[in-house]
């Protein structure tokens, strides 16, 4: 059985899957000009993400350890941006950095001892 928090996990990374399709999609339409290429990489990221973690998968933890990790300072670089700008957005900035804050408890649990116990096949029962 899967924890609830790596489901909980594995659904976060269904709902970036998803709208990178989406976004996939509209590029391939001709409705939205841009690379295609963040779009195909989070997609196919995520798409692993969520096969990985819903199995167990060792990998899928280190995976999902950098992608957080990647995202943490994505998302703390655009709230430094939105704080530096000629007129501040205090409300993006917020949202940025409670997105971020979100991404850091992601990087705790998944670093936790019991949690790398799941994935490395000794399933504790606590």
């Amino acid at each position: 059985m899967v924890p609830w928090p790596i489901a909980l996990l594995a659904g976060l990374y269904a709902v970036l899957a998803t709208s990178s399709a989406a976004a996939l999609w509209r590029i391939m339409q001709g409705q939205a000009h841009q690379s295609p290429l963040w779009p195909a990489v989070w997609c196919a990221v995520s798409t692993t993400l969520v096969i990985g973690l819903a199995l167990l998968k060792p990998w899928a933890r280190t995976l999902a350890i950098w992608s957080a990790t990647f995202t943490l300072v994505g998302w703390l670089s655009a709230a430094l941006l939105a704080v530096l700008r000629p007129t501040p957005a205090p409300l993006s900035s917020l949202t940025a950095t409670g997105i971020a804050g979100g991404y850091l408890l992601v990087l705790r649990y998944l670093t936790r001892p019991h949690v790398k116990a799941w994935f490395h096949g000794a399933h504790v029962l606590r």
